[in-house]
Order: structure tokens, then sequence, then C-alpha cells
């Protein structure tokens, strides 16, 4: 774990052109951090586990994922082809197209990917590579763990010493010019953090996740997508309006029962998965005002 007094001074050395080298080697920036005022902050152990955005749909969905379809050397071993004649079975998800062709994906799609993920690569890769991936796997599922021990501890350090003895096939395939990603290297401190703060559910954003779809997703599409920010804020006020008076009366009126359908913002979510679509257009920092005249879709 980094320092939090050795950063400040390095990037106060940059600061003053002394170039020292480990502002280069820890990809720092030449500002003022917000918390260097912090009397009792270390910024760096606070960065707790995110499963989520991670495991799921970081380390397993933007990398090895993708890496793996690279690697498959099999002339039959075309990624979309051994999906689609996967055995179907109730308790997994069936891709019947593929997976090349999908630019959105949510959490509990990766992980259904996951489950078959060794088998796709069965016969069509190096046996390092699989060395890698299960490594991968087998840290995503002990990472899961609500309850953990030393021996379930040390599994899960140990299924990242595996992985990070066998990530070098995938320089020797050409498929990285390197393995220095953040997200991987976190991994390296999810044991510490559990221990220090408890199993890493307890910090997975996914429940949060859901205010997005009430918050956002649904007040965007209840717009006419042209400056649909000030719509959205109408939109929300109503529904904030209508659900405390609905309240009210539930106090008021003993026999009254509330309409489930007065309000739309459980419902607006279309029943989509709460965890996030990669790629999905929604209103974004990028455009405050919603001044979008070309009626962005969500």
């Amino acid at each position: 774990m980094r320092d939090p007094g050795e950063t400040l001074q390095v990037i106060v050395d940059q600061s003053q052109n002394k170039f020292p080298v480990k502002f280069v080697d820890q990809n720092l920036r030449p500002i003022n951090p917000f918390w260097a005022d912090f009397p009792h902050c270390d910024i760096f152990s606070s960065m707790t586990p995110d499963l989520l955005h991670e495991l799921h749909n970081g380390v397993f969905g933007d990398h090895i994922a993708k890496w793996l379809t690279q690697a498959i050397t099999s002339k039959d071993g075309k990624v979309d082809h051994r999906f689609r004649t996967m055995t179907p079975h109730p308790s997994l998800c069936h891709f019947t197209k593929g997976i090349s062709l999908t630019s959105q994906w949510t959490g509990n799609e990766r992980k259904h990917m996951e489950k078959v993920f060794l088998g796709i690569l069965a016969q069509a890769t190096d046996p390092t590579v699989q060395c890698a991936v299960v490594a991968i796997l087998d840290f995503i599922y002990y990472a899961h763990f609500e309850t953990h021990c030393d021996e379930s501890l040390a599994q899960l350090d140990a299924s990242w010493v595996t992985f990070h003895d066998n990530k070098s096939i995938f320089l020797k395939l050409k498929i990285r010019k390197n393995i220095d990603i953040n997200k991987l290297h976190k991994l390296k401190h999810y044991v510490d953090s559990i221990r220090s703060r408890s199993t890493a559910n307890g910090f997975n954003t996914k429940n949060t996740e859901r205010l997005h779809n009430d918050f956002v997703k649904a007040s965007y599409r209840a717009t006419n997508k042209v400056r649909y920010t000030r719509q959205m804020t109408v939109w929300l006020a109503c529904q904030e309006a209508v659900y405390q008076f609905s309240t009210y009366l539930q106090w008021a009126v003993p026999s009254y029962v509330a309409d489930p359908t007065a309000t739309s913002a459980d419902s607006g979510a279309d029943g989509e998965d709460d965890d996030e679509k990669e790629g999905e257009a929604a209103p974004t920092p990028n455009d405050p005002d919603g001044d979008d005249e070309g009626g962005r879709t969500g």
C-alpha cells in the first residue's frame, strides 16, 4: 500500500522540478489532492473491494474475456460458435448469439459467462492460459464468500499468486504488451481489506446502483429526450410529492391502501438487471444542462 505522506512529498518534489522517479512510476499527476489536509485519512486503505466493477465487469469482462477470445488457437475454436453449441441447462444462461456482437453486458450476464468460460476454452488454448483463467475465476469466487477464515483468505491469496505466475503467457502470445493494469494490481489488497474491514460483499456497489435506475434511467425515459435534465428534475419532484402525500394518507386514513402504480419510479427500470449495463446511453456529466437537441436515447 502506498503511503499518503510519501505520495504528497513526491508531488511536491515534482512541482519543484526535482522530477522524482516515483512520480512517473506511480502514475501521479501534478495536483493538490483533496485529502492532503485530512488529519486522520489514509486515502489508499479506504479504497475497498468492488466486486461488480473490479471483478465481473472489470478484470473478467474488460480484460480476461477479451484476451481469451484472442488466445483461442484451434480451427473450430471460434468463441461464438462454442457459446452457441453449449448444452442448455436450467441454471445457466445460453448465449444463443455468442458474445462478440453484444456491446452491453450486465453483471449477472458476466457471472453466467464465468460459469462456463473454462468449458469454452477447453482444448482451444494454451494450458498456461487456462491456468491463468482458473486462478482468476477462483479468486472471484473466493472474494464472494460472506464468511472468511484464515484458510479461505490463504486460498484467495494463492489464486492471486497463481495468476501472476502464469500471466506472462499473454505477453508471449502478443495479446498484451504489458500487464500493468490498476484493477489487476488492486486484487493484491483484497486480503488486507477483508481482514481490516470484513467481507467484500459489504462494499459491493451493486446495491447502490439501484438508485441509478430510479433516479436517472426511469426519469430519463419519462422525457422527450430534449433538454431532458429540466424534465427529469420536474418528474422526480412530482414522484416525490406523490410518494409523500401517499404516505400521509396511509397515516391519516387507517383504511387507505396506496396504489402501487401511483408512482413509476419502481417500474421505470423496465425490469432491467440492477447491475450496470456497459455502454448504455444515459445522461452524462459532459452535458449538465441536458441540451442535447439530437435526442440521445437512454
